[in-house]
């Protein structure tokens, strides 16, 4: 099965949205719900989210670009 190359609704979104270090993690398409104070802890906690919804996780710094880190689709 091959997976889009955006992300689909429902997937966790893990974003930088400024200049900071701090990283939204949002349920694609809605606003962001969560802040994380760094890189790491929104990557691992935007896989954790993904598992358990059973959706992908994907990071964006422009929100044009996206690349999927984690695939827990069924």
């Amino acid at each position: 099965m091959q997976h889009p190359a955006l992300p689909q609704d429902g997937d966790v979104l893990i974003s930088n949205p400024s200049a900071t270090v701090e990283h939204d993690i949002c349920i694609f398409p809605q606003p962001p719900h969560m802040t994380c104070a760094n890189h790491d802890q929104a990557i691992a906690a935007g896989r954790q989210l993904a598992e358990e919804r059973h959706v992908d996780a994907w990071l964006t710094e422009d929100n044009r670009h996206f690349m999927r880190i984690a695939t827990y689709r069924n």
